[in-house]
């Protein structure tokens, strides 16, 4: 395919590190460095992120027109968000140097991919505890939804209409138990 001839030649060169820096893509084959999100303007750059429990965000910026539901692709970005970098905020950081940069949300649809589901994913007390108070803005059941339980993906998605994203698709697919004909479906680092 067309994707998979051109992406060793153009895809940046990235280390995700659990954190909240971000870099805008402007050339081919860039060294990005040290960061967990990755965003640009430019026509056929590939952006993505890695993930074997985190959760993947990605975001497109719709195509001309105020009604046109169809991402354009004239810009996009991918974030990579763990427990550190959803409680640091990886995506109000991403997003504020897109809106300096004259982007408004409600142009944009966004899809939160596979991670670590609430059904799986157990944290300590002390994490669970600080993500309750983090995002108690959000419901007191909602970040930590059981007893030391985590729900990452709703986090970020509510993360996301907070900032005025309107089209928010979270895909409930949890990376440790999802199964298909009995095999895992998903990469995940706990389970593994």
């Amino acid at each position: 395919s067309l994707f998979a001839d051109l992406w060793p030649i153009r895809k940046p060169r990235w280390h995700q590190v659990h954190g909240i820096d971000c870099a805008e893509v402007t050339e081919f084959g860039q060294e990005c460095g040290r960061v967990d999100g990755l965003f640009t303007r430019m026509s056929g750059a590939p952006v993505a992120v890695v993930t074997a429990d985190c959760v993947p965000i990605l975001l497109a910026r719709r195509g001309p027109g105020p009604t046109s539901a169809a991402a354009s692709g004239g810009a996009v970005a991918a974030v990579h968000a763990g427990w550190r970098g959803t409680r640091s905020r990886i995506l109000r950081a991403l997003w504020s140097r897109l809106e300096a940069q004259g982007e408004r949300a409600r142009n944009w649809v966004v899809a939160v991919g596979p991670a670590i589901g609430p059904c799986c994913y157990e944290v300590s007390e002390e994490l669970a505890t600080d993500f309750a108070r983090e995002f108690a803005w959000a419901g007191s059941k909602f970040a930590v939804p059981r007893h030391r339980t985590l729900d990452l993906s709703a986090i970020n998605a509510s993360e996301l209409r907070s900032l005025g994203f309107g089209e928010v698709e979270v895909l409930r697919c949890c990376t440790m138990c999802s199964k298909k004909v009995a095999l895992p479906e998903f990469h995940s680092f706990r389970r593994e």
